[in-house]
């Protein structure tokens, strides 16, 4: 049991070591994952699934109580985040058109599963990250695909009606499933609860695992690339909490509520823009996703460790 309990902490604590660890090693050898390519789909609706199961009552009365700060970062998410992500890469990327829509595509997905986690870290208002993230999650299968046919529309065919089909198929029905057996199976979601955050790491490693070795080869004739696309992705991630973070205080948000707007703001659900970009426009075009995966861990850690001092 002890043993169980050390790899739990391993996994979850060190999750975007992880990341990095496994997305280099499904570059050098992918061929050992591609078992894993037709399972990428299945697997994000299993995690958007178990946060479903996760997800407290209590969330559904917070819009009620603090519409105005659910309402802020959520906005301020599919506005700012977004319009910078689309200003970033029409800057550096319009050339790339295929890496173009994949970089736009991760920055116009709901936020990640992670912020949750992270504003925990942080000392942040869980409860209203949680709030935000499902409110953000119910509302992105209208929203993604809308910003992906007027964004890239006329630089890359976007099937908008399909989109929004497998938008609903892998991310509104699943979460929707976890919170009706949250509410009419409670005690088998507290039998599970405990090893929710581990399944959800690792399956977002194999996801990960999934998505490099199938696009490995276009990857590595696009290496010229990475750099530019790693330093677009930092902006992508960085420039929206920062921004965030200011007006928020400026609005006289507590700092509590900032911290979580801020997470909700730079951190998007990638995993999910990956699988997007390989089922609607190509293999090379979930290369900005893993990009912005390991990035989005990795950075989101480093400032929830910063944030928690505060």
């Amino acid at each position: 049991m002890k043993f169980i309990v050390l790899i739990n902490h391993a996994v979850t604590k060190y999750l975007p070591a992880w990341i990095v660890i496994s997305a280099l090693f499904a570059y050098w050898v992918p061929s050992l994952f591609n078992p894993l390519m037709d399972w990428t789909g299945f697997m994000l609706g299993f995690i958007l699934f178990l946060m479903g199961l996760t997800i407290p009552a209590a969330s559904i009365s917070y819009v009620f109580k603090q519409p105005r700060t659910v309402l802020f970062g959520v906005v301020f998410k599919w506005t700012f985040t977004v319009l910078l992500t689309i200003g970033l890469g029409m800057l550096f990327l319009r050339q790339h058109h295929e890496i173009l829509a994949g970089f736009i595509l991760a920055g116009s997905v709901p936020s990640a599963t992670a912020a949750s986690l992270y504003t925990f870290i942080a000392d942040g208002t869980v409860i209203l990250s949680i709030t935000m993230s499902v409110v953000d999650t119910l509302i992105s299968p209208i929203l993604t695909p809308f910003i992906m046919e007027h964004a890239v529309g006329h630089l890359i065919p976007i099937d908008y009606l399909s989109l929004v089909s497998q938008m609903l198929m892998i991310v509104l029905l699943p979460i929707l499933a976890g919170m009706a057996i949250k509410r009419y199976l409670p005690s088998f979601v507290d039998r599970v609860r405990p090893a929710v955050r581990f399944c959800s790491s690792i399956t977002l490693i194999a996801i990960v695992l999934s998505v490099v070795a199938g696009s490995q080869a276009l990857i590595k004739v696009n290496l010229k690339l990475l750099p530019i696309l790693i330093l677009i992705t930092i902006a992508q991630i960085i420039l929206p909490m920062i921004a965030v973070f200011a007006v928020s205080r400026k609005l006289k948000i507590n700092p509590m509520d900032s911290k979580a707007i801020l997470f909700e703001a730079g951190l998007c659900n990638t995993a999910l823009a990956a699988i997007l970009a390989i089922n609607h426009i190509s293999f090379l075009a979930a290369v900005p996703a893993v990009i912005n995966t390991v990035l989005n861990l990795s950075l989101g850690a480093w400032i929830a460790a910063k944030l928690g001092k505060i």
